[in-house]
């Protein structure tokens, strides 16, 4: 009986896998599939949780495969790096600097170097272009809590580095109204915090389009919330180059992940789905 009973928790343990990958309709899909449909994309936007590593390992694997697959035809950005900050990037992209003096250069996430170095590096290595695409942090605070003022007051050279001013607003999107509730929390004006998030998805979206080209795929990594339903990044990538097929990706944790079935339709093309108890980055 004993024998039975390693047996048995040998068989457990081997099914207790660290993610699985699901279609937006709810199908089982395998790392091949997942990676065969993406592949075909114009831009894929992938909507990592910050603190996952599972999310952080998949993109850089991503990553790899594409380029594998697509060669100099993929680009990457980064939501993680702000476009006042791109050309430090591309003096660390070219070799012109270390990896460490690229931290004394710019301001860096607190969990770059274990999740997004060895995607950069690979980037760097591979000779894949990689640009910065987010909005500066400190744009992005002023209209929060400013709003159109603080955009109003910004000189020529300062507009460089978002979206064509004036931006369409996109309020009516539920993932903008949804942020009324968490702006009152905050003691933050709504309207305020609704344009502060657009700002960044419009930037993040004009830089993607502003670098794409025919035939090539755009492989941008950004927190979920800036994609999910395709919203965010690709209701502005539908405005500003509505031809783009774009692939979306997005990451949910949850209690069991062989149950696991969609919270509504249209998540994402492809969602990634670690167990809560997953260890997290920081």
């Amino acid at each position: 009986m004993w024998r039975w009973a390693i047996v048995l928790g040998w068989v457990w343990a081997q099914d207790k896998p660290a993610y699985l990958l699901y279609s937006g309709e709810g199908k089982r899909l395998s790392y091949k599939q997942a990676l065969s449909y993406l592949s075909k994309a114009d831009v894929v936007l992938f909507g990592e949780l910050h603190d996952d590593p599972i999310a952080h390992w998949l993109a850089y694997e991503l990553v790899r495969d594409l380029y594998r697959l697509r060669g100099e035809r993929l680009m990457v950005g980064m939501e993680m790096f702000e476009t006042d900050q791109n050309e430090a990037l591309q003096q660390y992209w070219r070799g012109e600097i270390s990896l460490a003096q690229l931290g004394g250069k710019i301001r860096l996430w607190p969990n770059f170097s274990t999740d997004y170095a060895p995607l950069v590096e690979f980037a760097r290595q591979a000779k894949i272009p990689l640009y910065a695409t987010n909005a500066p942090r400190a744009f992005a605070r002023a209209v929060a809590q400013r709003g159109v003022a603080a955009m109003e007051e910004w000189m020529e050279t300062e507009r460089q580095w978002v979206a064509p001013l004036p931006f369409p607003r996109l309020d009516s999107l539920p993932s903008y109204q949804q942020m009324s509730s968490m702006a009152v929390e905050h003691g933050i004006d709504p309207d305020n915090f609704r344009l502060a998030q657009m700002l960044r998805d419009a930037t993040m979206a004009h830089r993607i389009t502003s670098a794409w080209r025919s035939g090539v795929l755009f492989f941008h990594l950004n927190g979920r919330y800036h994609s999910d339903s395709k919203e965010g990044i690709g209701a502005y990538l539908r405005l500003y180059q509505p031809h783009l097929r774009v692939i979306t990706l997005t990451t949910e944790r949850v209690p069991e992940i062989h149950t696991y079935r969609p919270p509504k339709k249209g998540l994402a093309d492809i969602i990634l789905v670690v167990p809560e108890t997953m260890t997290r980055t920081h």
